[in-house]
């Protein structure tokens, strides 16, 4: 799938990442987390379970200069797998916060109320992470009436 492109406000709004979107405390620490269709987590892990995994996530920023969606691309290298999770960030701040804090996301069954379906996937490059989370606070930022 690779980089999205999207060309009006309806394509982003019908793009939308329809499960939840969170942040749980884990070990102490903000852990963002995606909550995906069950039946695609258990395919994922099915293909995955038990293997060497890398996985390439690409964070591409739109914006108007105060609204912001998040374009996550995470390729499973090696298994055929590509998922994109869209995110509008104006209300998902904290997702993003917690994100360059930790540089990990968490995928877990939308209908999981156990922390113990998580499954972590690490941002390559934490550096990539802090700074997505800059720009979009920034952005959002500027979009604010004070």
């Amino acid at each position: 799938m690779g980089k999205r492109k999207f060309n009006t406000t309806e394509e982003f709004i019908n793009n939308l990442h329809n499960g939840e979107v969170s942040v749980i405390n884990f070990d102490g620490k903000p852990l963002p987390c995606i909550h995906i269709d069950t039946e695609r987590y258990r395919q994922i892990l099915g293909k995955i379970a038990g293997k060497k995994l890398a996985v390439d996530i690409l964070l591409d920023i739109f914006h108007d200069e105060k609204t912001v969606f998040v374009d996550i691309d995470m390729t499973y290298q090696g298994y055929g797998i590509e998922e994109n999770y869209l995110l509008y960030a104006n209300d998902k701040k904290e997702f993003f916060q917690a994100l360059a804090t930790t540089g990990i996301i968490g995928i877990l069954p939308i209908d999981s109320s156990s922390t113990t379906e998580i499954f972590m996937v690490q941002i390559p490059k934490l550096a990539a992470a802090k700074s997505a989370w800059e720009q979009i606070k920034s952005i959002i930022s500027k979009g604010q009436i004070i």
